[in-house]
Formats: structure tokens, sequence, C-alpha cells
């Protein structure tokens, strides 16, 4: 019994050393996440940047103690940016959002809106439906206000098009913006596949708009080729960028430029 007592002080000694050390100096510690520069450090487990002097709490004294383990930060991350996925979603049920035409949507309050998959957090790993319901990136003008929803119609992946104007909705991974595309003239305006289209004056790309360096009376696409990909008599394109150099020995590339030359 003598023995047991005498260890019992040892342990809480030793604990109340180990302590006290951890108060004044960080004690390297490690976890199954890899991450960096943890410490147990003031009875709780800290990440400490050495760099700029900054620390974040990460436990407590649980975690200190070896008890409990912390959680992987990224992990923290991602179960977070689920619950904000989920709020989304039971927003947009909230709404009943159906389907109206050519990627609109309408909203029980009669709101219509452009759909798309937008990524939650830093991650992107999570990804939700959200609903483009005003013009630019869903900050401007009611896209009621604008689209006349019985002449509306998809051209291609980007451009859309009703009796008044062109559009063009911009993807963007956490968001993107839909906008009046008021370089293009109405009248003469087609899409030419999936990532180009024309006017009277100009070839488009998508994402860059006009293509001041291409030759428009020769320009083509072809319906068969799979990916973003056009000719002109000074070469070949993919998206708006002119194929050149090692990336024409490409096996993806050269198939699509045998398509283009058939």
């Amino acid at each position: 019994m003598k023995l047991l007592k005498i260890i019992f002080v040892l342990v809480i000694l030793f604990a109340c050393i180990f302590c006290l050390i951890s108060f004044l100096k960080p004690i390297p510690y490690a976890n199954s996440c890899g991450e960096d520069n943890l410490y147990r450090y003031r009875m709780g487990i800290y990440q400490i940047d050495t760099n700029i002097i900054q620390e974040k709490k990460l436990g407590g004294l649980l975690c200190f103690a070896g008890i409990k383990h912390i959680r992987c930060p990224h992990e923290m991350a991602i179960q977070r940016d689920k619950m904000l996925a989920q709020a989304i979603d039971s927003t947009n049920k909230s709404l009943k959002w159906r389907f109206l035409k050519n990627d609109l949507w309408i909203n029980k309050n009669g709101d219509i809106g452009l759909k798309e998959k937008i990524a939650i957090g830093n991650e992107g790993v999570t990804f939700v439906d959200s609903y483009l319901t005003k013009m630019g990136f869903n900050t401007e003008e009611p896209l009621n206000a604008i689209i006349d929803t019985s002449t509306f119609q998809k051209l291609n992946n980007a451009f859309y098009k009703d009796k008044k104007h062109i559009y063009r909705y911009y993807a963007m991974a956490y968001g993107g913006s839909f906008s009046t595309f008021e370089e293009a003239d109405h009248a003469t305006f087609v899409a030419l596949g999936d990532c180009y289209a024309k006017d009277k004056r100009h070839i488009y790309e998508n994402r860059r708009g006009i293509l001041d360096h291409v030759d428009y009376k020769t320009f083509k696409v072809k319906s068969t080729v799979v990916g973003c990909f056009a000719k002109d008599k000074n070469g070949y394109l993919s998206w708006d960028d002119r194929i050149t150099g090692e990336d024409l020995a490409d096996e993806y590339v050269k198939r699509a430029i045998s398509e283009l030359d058939k």
C-alpha cells in the first residue's frame, strides 16, 4: 500500500512538472493527420507558426493529456463545408425550385434563376446546386426584369438568347456570373459548337469573348471533335489559345486536329 502511494505521488509530481514545463515551453506533439507545428502547450494542443509567431488552439485538456485526439483541421473544414452545403440544400428545398426551360428554374415565389453547381469551402470537394436569380454575380437586376422566358433559348455551354438580348454565363468554381453580352450582334449571332460563337463581325470564345487573332472567313469547328478546338488558315486553337510547340504532339490534341482536317 505504501509503495502504491509513493507511485501515485510520483505520477502526480511528474504530471505537475510536465504541465509546468508545457506552460513555459511548447512540447512537440504528433497526430495521425501529419499536421505541422503541433505542440502540447498551456494545458492544450496548439498549432504554432514560428515564422510569424502565431498560434491557434486545436484541443483542450483531454487532448493535452492524450485521452482525446484532436481532429485534423482539414477534416473539420470538410465537416463545416458539408454542414453549409446541407443548409443551402435545405433552403433550396424550401423554395421549391422546379425546372422551367433551358437551364432556367422557377421557385415558389416566382423568381427565375439560372441553375449552376458551385463549390463550398477551400477543399473544393463539396458541391451544391445554386441559382443565379440576379444579373452579374447575383448582385444586380433580377432575371425576371430582363429575360423574356417565352423566347429564351440555350445556344451552347455559355451563350443564351431571347428576343431582345444575347446572354453569357461565365462559369466559376464558387459561383459564376450571368450578363447581357453587349458585344454581339443580336440578329446574326449563332453558336459554333459548345465553345465558340459568331455574328456578322466577330468570332467569340465562351470565356474570352471576341477572338481578334483569328481569321473570320476560315474559322471552323466540327461537332465530331471532343473538347474545345477550332481551326483557321493560320493554325489550330484550343479554347482561345493557339496550339504551338510541344502541345501539337499531344495525342489528345492530335486526334482533334485530325478531325478538324477532314
